[in-house]
């Protein structure tokens, strides 16, 4: 064999070793992209569940918080009636939830 058939031949070896490495690696790239495709469908199932399950949630609170608020217009006449109200206003000013007008008036230096 001569020297440019040597050559010919590494030649057609370097090129054989490429195309194998790069099928293996195309394939590896293509399984691995498939596994990643399915854990991402996987995730977004379980996102539009939880996204469901709040919108339930929201749903339902808004539903108590509109029923909460239908039983207090009724029970607040009654309740003004019986003096309630004025008593709870009471006891929070006691404990210091209403806040007084002088305590606003002031600033830090109590002027």
């Amino acid at each position: 064999m001569t020297f440019a058939e040597n050559i010919a031949q590494i030649k057609d070896i370097v090129v054989i070793v490429f195309l194998l490495f790069s099928f293996v690696i195309v394939a590896y790239v293509t399984v691995t992209l498939m596994r990643l495709h399915s854990r991402m469908n996987r995730f977004m199932d379980r996102m539009e569940n939880v996204a469901d399950g709040f919108e339930e949630t929201f749903g339902r609170v808004a539903v108590a918080r509109q029923a909460v608020e239908d039983a207090a217009a009724v029970l607040r006449p009654v309740a003004q009636g019986l003096g309630l109200v004025s008593a709870l206003q009471g006891v929070g000013r006691l404990f210091g939830g209403g806040g007084s007008s002088k305590a606003k008036d002031t600033d830090e230096n109590g002027n």
